[in-house]
């Protein structure tokens, strides 16, 4: 018996030990991570995901335009058309997590970009979702984010190809080569 209480205390122990030796790793890597979110921080990062973006090479966003109702669609579609020019419209809002994707891993995308080169670029935020979202929305017969809408340089919506959810970078391109007519 006293042999069986022996061992049974010098199992415990070896467990408190290695117990006691994840625990202090554990609290390494948590702080290695916390110095990791306030050099991030103050580096301007925001996505405690990826905390150090200034470390990482990523390509720059595109230059969307911001639209708040039907008149301001209305008026960028507009000078588009009158320049020639096609359409895409992004509608996103800043809780939508596969819009945070679309522009995270999609628009930065070389391939997307070089899709869109020749085309006006058109967000409707619609985060609020006051009246003019609403508009918005019902302009489309959407629900929400993210859904974008291609025009083509006549001025006309290209509805077949529109798009609700998130889309990878290969397809999205694709997709935006076939909507405006260019080749693959």
């Amino acid at each position: 018996m006293p042999a069986l209480v022996l061992a049974a205390l010098l199992w415990a122990e070896s467990r408190a030990r290695s117990a006691a030796w994840g625990l202090r790793m554990a609290g390494v890597v948590a702080g290695l991570y916390g110095v990791a979110l306030t050099v991030g921080s103050a580096l301007g990062g925001t996505d405690p995901l990826a905390p150090l973006p200034a470390l990482g090479a990523r390509a720059h966003a595109l230059p969307f335009h911001i639209i708040k109702s039907v008149a301001d669609l209305d008026h960028g579609v507009a000078e588009a058309t009158a320049s020639g020019r096609t359409v895409l419209v992004d509608f996103s809002a800043d809780w939508c997590t596969s819009c945070k994707e679309m522009e995270r891993y999609t628009f930065t995308d070389p391939a997307v970009q070089a899709a869109l080169r020749n085309t006006v670029l058109l967000r409707a935020d619609v985060t609020r979702n006051d009246a003019d979202d609403e508009a918005l929305l019902r302009r489309f017969g959407i629900f929400g984010p993210p859904t974008i809408a291609f025009y083509g340089a006549d001025g006309r919506e290209r509805s077949g190809y529109r798009l609700v959810g998130y889309m990878k970078a290969d397809a999205f391109a694709s997709r935006t080569r076939a909507a405006f007519g260019s080749p693959p």
